[in-house]
């Protein structure tokens, strides 16, 4: 919500700076306050949304079934993360005990230029899932790798 009010703050200064031009008003500071508040605000909204999204997506999923799966394919998406990193979509396929197949594609980014491929698939992977909905394919969130120690 913050960061919405952030860009509607900061897209809406243009047309008054527009105006306040048209007008002939010579009061730029008014311009600049609302530029530098549209700003502030977005990127207030931006450090919230960085702390507090993985939190969130923990606490999603904190009373949800821990499931071990197998990365079925690895597909490499056609747009890049932030840093120009590729990103990519796993398919997984676990089968919790006593329970039906589920399926869930998990979203990873790369972080740097390397990342999954090939190799990765029939690795085993943690995953946390809310129900067991077998093709529920977004309820997922990446809880480690099992062959690890720490499993992360």
């Amino acid at each position: 919500m913050v960061l919405l009010i952030g860009t509607v703050v900061f897209v809406a200064a243009i047309p008054v700076g527009i105006w306040l031009w048209i007008a002939g008003t010579d009061r730029p500071e008014v311009f600049y306050w609302l530029c530098g508040s549209g700003v502030g605000v977005l990127l207030i909204g931006t450090a919230i949304d960085a702390v507090s999204g993985p939190r969130l997506a923990d606490a999603r999923f904190a009373d949800g079934h821990r499931t071990v799966g197998v990365i079925e394919e690895v597909v490499e998406l056609p747009w890049n993360d932030v840093d120009g990193n590729p990103t990519f979509d796993l398919a997984v396929r676990a089968t919790p005990p006593g329970r039906a197949v589920l399926r869930r594609t998990l979203h990873w980014g790369a972080g740097d230029a390397s990342g999954p491929d090939e190799g990765w698939v029939g690795r085993a992977v943690r995953l946390r899932h809310n129900t067991c909905d077998p093709d529920d394919r977004s309820d997922v969130l990446f809880d480690g790798w099992p062959d690890t120690e720490d499993g992360r």
